[in-house]
């Protein structure tokens, strides 16, 4: 073989392995993601936007997440240096938006907004930990602020079906 086909053969193979090597680096750093989701009760006149905005602005409450990160420990597990990098990080992580995968599903006609709580992690086992004591936290916080008619309630169909609390289904993947 001539000189230059095997130059080009060489680079080929290299850029092959660079490419492979970029690709795994990617898969064992990519984000899981934990996943809990709730029916909230609205009339047909208020926005769901608004909905999601009000729960979103309850849960990524100092008074929710500082209890959740004080609870599970995770200064000292995400290496931070104090609880304000930790409530930013967690912020960051954390997103809430309107549930539309399965609407609709056998001819249901519900007069509610479905809340999708996802948290990202590294670990989809952290993840789930971190959502299941949000759950445990948010949830008297929410039923407080539905008292004092801040928030709208839970679907009582909905809160059925979960035994009273959010339903929770862990996807693998990241969005």
């Amino acid at each position: 073989m001539s000189r230059p086909v095997v130059i080009v053969i060489a680079l080929i193979l290299l850029l092959g392995l660079l490419g492979g090597g970029i690709l795994g680096w990617m898969s064992l750093n990519r984000d899981r993601v934990g996943v809990l989701k709730y029916q909230v009760q609205v009339a047909e006149d208020v926005s769901m936007w608004e909905v999601i905005e009000k729960e979103e602005k309850l849960m990524k409450s100092d008074q929710v997440l500082k209890q959740v990160i004080k609870n599970l420990g995770l200064i000292d597990q995400w290496r931070m240096d104090s609880e304000e990098e930790a409530l930013a990080h967690m912020r960051s992580k954390l997103i809430l938006k309107e549930d539309r995968v399965g609407e609709d599903r056998a001819g249901e006609d519900r007069a509610g907004v479905r809340v999708r709580v996802l948290y990202r992690d590294r670990k989809q086992a952290r993840a789930l930990e971190i959502l299941q004591e949000i759950k445990k936290i948010f949830t008297p916080v929410r039923l407080e602020a539905v008292r004092k008619n801040e928030l709208r309630p839970i679907d009582p169909r909905d809160a059925e079906a979960s035994e009273g609390g959010f339903k929770q289904t862990p996807l693998p993947v990241s969005p």
